[in-house]
């Protein structure tokens, strides 16, 4: 990005048409490349506002979205991410070599030889015993951190960065960028940047783009997504949000000890006593009591039940079936709204298989066509501005093949675009009150400078009616 900042201040410094845009002006590059950085939140604004136009012109069907995420490299080499294993193993290393260098000076100790040669090896290994105690003291830390962490892993380049799978067996420490995308056009409609797998993220992703369209919330939304975001949890969540998911599910893995027939999908579910029938036609009931699955993090994932039978005790298959007491069968609370999302993929395989056509066509475009890979930028919100940045670059590339780049120009001049006047209005009158209280304010200063009882007066109470101000006209502060 630095290299790209160069360029485009040697553009800004020759090109004749930058020069008349500019009004002459040449920024130093440093300006250019520190833009994103300090003007993320902005960007973020400046995406949501071409999406605000791309809505007033028809460009999203507001019918089907897909939600995907992409792996975007973090400033965080791989050695300069821990784990709980990996720190151990530095930590074992520096107890090796320690023990070393200790055995070393026992041994120099019991040999009389040349006295100064002896005195200068002691000196050069009692350093690299203090640089290992250094070492040993800064891992120590680490594995502190480690330890109150959420996921066990402790970036130092870029804390806030975690190492991700990218494809089978290649970990990087990376962002997840979580992105919706509407069919009709393959256009952005939402993202946001995470630290986080896709696992926990479909509700909330989906029901941001749902807000990002427009979409009220008696209304419908299909929403497509891959292996990676099916849980029973975030389906359910949708399904309360009236959007309907089409997820792919992972089949049942083969058991090496049961046949087919005696994995739990063969086991039949009857809805309306809440019993599972056996194989060899015995009903498998449950207490009713909810038992709590527990994530890596201790975390409740889900509450299950659990159903059992008698009958094993005197079942002629049971060697077939388990090699415990007797068979249970687990069933999550959220086991319907997943067996519905299951049976929309089965019988709607040919709209699934649009997901890739509609969100893949983004990550190509902009990973393998111009190169966004990686992030120079440190810190969820500042990638998350350099990703408005990309999406909205995206969407307009999209939309000037959609409209044509002359009609396009005219839509945008001709768009009225938000009205901001009841904004204008409200930050006005806010500017007059502000400006009152501080001049009581310096009239409270000028009596007793030291007067911190008359500052807490004057200045305490506008900052809690600025509050109420912006809680009374939230609606007014968003697109």
């Amino acid at each position: 990005m630095c290299a790209a900042a160069a360029s485009w201040k040697q553009n800004a410094d020759e090109g004749i048409e930058l020069h008349w845009l500019l009004e002459e002006l040449t920024p130093n590059y440093h300006s250019i490349a520190d833009f994103r950085k300090q003007y993320s939140r902005q960007l973020k604004f400046v995406f949501k506002a071409f999406t605000a136009f791309l809505k007033d012109n028809d460009c999203f069907g507001k019918e089907v979205i897909a939600v995907d995420s992409t792996k975007m490299r973090a400033q965080n080499a791989s050695k300069n991410n821990y784990n709980a294993k990996k720190i151990e193993r530095h930590l074992n290393y520096i107890e090796q070599k320690a023990s070393q260098y200790l055995q070393e000076l026992e041994s120099m100790d019991r040999e009389e030889n040349n006295i100064k040669e002896e005195s200068i090896k002691k000196e050069k290994v009692k350093q690299k015993l203090e640089q290992l105690e250094k070492r040993k003291i800064n891992y120590e830390h680490l594995r502190e951190l480690s330890d109150h962490s959420i996921d066990g892993q402790v970036s130092t380049t870029d804390t806030e960065s975690k190492a991700m799978i990218h494809r089978t067996n290649v970990v990087a420490v990376s962002y997840n960028v979580q992105t919706a995308a509407d069919a009709k056009h393959n256009l952005v409609a939402d993202f946001e940047n995470t630290n986080k797998n896709d696992s926990q993220a479909l509700a909330h992703t989906a029901q941001q783009a749902k807000e990002a369209l427009d979409i009220k919330a008696g209304e419908p939304l299909t929403v497509l997504s891959d292996k990676g975001y099916h849980n029973g949890s975030q389906i359910h969540q949708c399904e309360q949000n009236n959007i309907t998911t089409i997820t792919a599910y992972r089949e049942q893995p083969a058991v090496k000890h049961l046949e087919k027939e005696f994995l739990v999908t063969s086991f039949p579910y009857n809805h309306s006593n809440d019993t599972y029938t056996c194989p060899n036609g015995a009903t498998m009931v449950t207490t009713g009591t909810l038992h709590f699955k527990k994530r890596e993090d201790g975390e409740t994932s889900y509450r299950f039940k659990k159903y059992t039978t008698p009958a094993c005790a005197v079942c002629a298959i049971k060697q077939q079936c388990t090699k415990l007491k007797k068979r249970a069968i687990e069933r999550s609370e959220y086991q319907d709204a997943i067996e519905r999302n299951n049976e929309r993929v089965r019988t709607q395989k040919e709209l699934y298989n649009k997901r890739q056509q509609i969100i893949e066509h983004i990550f190509g475009t902009i990973k393998r066509s111009w190169g966004y890979t990686y992030t120079l930028l440190k810190g969820i919100k500042k990638v998350n501005g350099e990703m408005a940045l990309i999406f909205t670059a995206y969407n307009m590339r999209r939309s000037m093949t959609i409209f044509g780049v002359e009609e396009l120009l005219t839509r945008l001049n001709e768009w009225k675009g938000p009205d901001y006047t009841a904004l204008i209005t409200l930050l006005n009158a806010f500017l007059q009150y502000m400006q009152s209280k501080w001049l009581m304010f310096i009239k409270c200063t000028q009596v007793s400078q030291k007067n911190y009882r008359a500052y807490i007066a004057c200045y305490w109470p506008a900052l809690r009616n600025y509050k109420r101000c912006v809680l009374r006209n939230r609606s007014l502060l968003t697109f």
